[in-house]
């Protein structure tokens, strides 16, 4: 539900779709505001608390990427902070799940869901979908095997014993199968695609969500992949399934003109990954 009682944004009052031939009158803010979230994407390559600041102030409330960075920047701070903590990083990452859940309440009264719609016929082509993925992440270390991650597995296992270790594996499968897939479906799915098309245009729209979900453009596909492999480097060949991941992904999207069977697809396969880590003792893949 929006909130109805609060001012709409100018972003906002964008219809849905708009004619591609017809140009929007030059609104330079709105360019520097999705510049600025375009660069983003260099936020997993660099310390991004600076620019997720920058994101905040200026990108403001209304915002996918606004919200998503307010999210990245509480992650990053207590990730730097973690050497003065006493806590494992174990827990620390449980520390994950009061803030997952205050960014989406806010999410849904500040944006809505309007993007999100889920039919029967979409719901079965994403579930289906997400358990292809899950073979796809589980078999492709074995088919594509080349180099060693030096990354240390999540296993909380390591650090505590009983009732606690058992606590964390819960909080982590829960914070991967149920926020994890929304952020990430709507960032990279729903914002950065769009980003990048709307960049590839020469800036025809005033604010992404006039781009409908259905609009294809190659180039921006293939960054957008890019993007996705580059932030999933656990192991070694997790950047080519992660870009091969995400190609299903926006496929879902593009024959759907939605982003709930995307996020359902990702739902189950990060639910039925953790599964087989827990089961297979198979840490890499946390």
């Amino acid at each position: 539900m929006r909130n109805r009682d609060r001012p709409v944004s100018a972003l906002e009052q964008q219809p849905s779709t708009q004619n591609p031939s017809r140009k929007a009158e030059p609104l330079q803010k709105a360019q520097v505001v999705q510049t600025l979230e375009l660069t983003y994407v260099a936020t997993h390559m660099v310390p991004p608390v600076l620019l997720h600041c920058l994101n905040i102030l200026t990108i403001g409330q209304y915002s996918l990427a606004g919200w998503f960075s307010a999210h990245q920047l509480v992650m990053t701070v207590l990730a730097h902070l973690s050497p003065y903590i006493p806590l494992s990083r174990y827990q620390l990452y449980a520390v994950r799940l009061p803030f997952n859940i205050m960014i989406a309440v806010f999410f849904g009264n500040v944006v809505g869901f309007a993007e999100f719609t889920l039919s029967l016929q979409s719901a079965v082509a994403g579930a289906a979908m997400g358990i292809v993925s899950t073979l796809l992440w589980v078999g492709g270390p074995k088919l594509i095997s080349f180099g060693k991650s030096k990354r240390r597995p999540w296993n909380p296992y390591t650090a505590h014993e009983g009732n606690t270790a058992h606590l964390l594996v819960i909080i982590r499968m829960f914070n991967s199968s149920v926020f994890t897939p929304f952020f990430e479906e709507v960032y990279d799915r729903g914002f950065l695609y769009r980003a990048f098309f709307n960049l590839l245009s020469g800036w025809q729209y005033i604010s992404f969500h006039a781009i409908s979900l259905k609009a294809v453009n190659l180039i921006s596909l293939a960054a957008a992949m890019f993007c996705f492999g580059a932030g999933h480097t656990r192991f070694a060949c997790e950047p080519i399934l992660g870009m091969l991941f995400a190609l299903c992904m926006h496929g879902l999207v593009f024959y759907f003109d939605s982003l709930g069977p995307a996020i359902l697809a990702h739902a189950v396969c990060n639910l039925m990954l953790g599964v087989w880590v827990v089961c297979a003792q198979d840490w890499m893949f946390w």
